[in-house]
């Protein structure tokens, strides 16, 4: 169960960078989930359209392809995520 909540927490952390971004981006997390999510554009996610990222993310997860995500491949991607992180924290869009 814990693993289920991180990973679902792991895909979803485009859809909330996107609706804390700067001018001219969504605003709001319901309306990046929107954009992010309905491929078609017809204002309403299928199933299909939910879950498309959701199994990217998870083919991107598990790296050793055996159809499964272990601890140590979750541990991968925090590690990753949080090295993202810290780039982003000392060098902030516009001051590179």
């Amino acid at each position: 169960m814990k693993n289920t909540i991180i990973l679902f927490i792991v895909s979803l952390l485009p859809a909330l960078a996107a609706a804390q971004a700067p001018a001219g981006k969504p605003a709001s997390m319901s309306e990046a989930f929107m954009q992010q999510l309905d491929g078609d554009k017809d204002g309403r996610v299928s199933k299909e359209e939910f879950l498309a990222p959701h199994e990217q993310q998870f083919s991107n997860m598990d790296a050793n392809k055996d159809g499964a995500i272990d601890r140590a491949e979750i541990e991968a991607v925090e590690k990753q995520w949080r090295e993202r992180m810290d780039k982003m924290r000392k060098h902030p869009t516009g001051s590179r």
